[in-house]
């Protein structure tokens, strides 16, 4: 016997598959979204904040950055080398400030206030790490070339 279910007797079998699977997302969403992660410190001037976080540190992650997100987010990305690492801000919903790190976490080069749609922003010194943050982020550590940061993962009890 050929089922006689048909596309119109799959709909709402579908409808609850879709359902179900948008309310995980947004539940997960929810969930994770917005919890301290990170104590990130300016050393140089005393100053600390407990942020949430991201790290790029793979080829995927590094080359998204801030790209298609529904607002500017802090993320440290970890570079394999030390070397000169340019940026753009195709595509990042607003402006964001770019604080390109030494091995030791000292500030060699700060950007603020970078606006949407810029094709590339190069710094001037070579780096092992960059800091893309919300400009609020930068003036709550008063954060300026020359400056040590510390970035601490405050999730893990080790």
């Amino acid at each position: 016997m050929a089922n006689k279910l048909g596309a119109r007797g799959l709909l709402p079998y579908a409808a609850v598959v879709a359902v179900l699977f948008a309310t995980g997302f947004i539940l997960v969403g929810v969930l994770f979204q917005e919890q301290p992660n990170t104590l990130l410190s300016n050393l140089s001037k005393k100053k600390s904040v407990k942020i949430s976080m991201e790290t790029a540190d793979s080829n995927f992650t590094r080359m998204r950055g801030l790209m298609f997100r529904e607002k500017v987010i802090p993320i440290l990305f970890i570079f394999n080398s030390e070397g000169i690492y340019p940026i753009h801000s195709k595509f990042v919903p607003a402006e964001f400030d770019a604080i390109w790190l030494s091995p030791n976490g000292t500030a060699v080069d700060v950007i603020r206030r970078i606006p949407p749609n810029q094709t590339i922003i190069r710094p001037s010194a070579s780096a092992l790490y960059l800091l893309e943050l919300p400009p609020e982020i930068t003036d709550r550590l008063k954060i300026e070339e020359g400056d040590r940061l510390e970035w601490k993962n405050i999730l893990d009890k080790k």
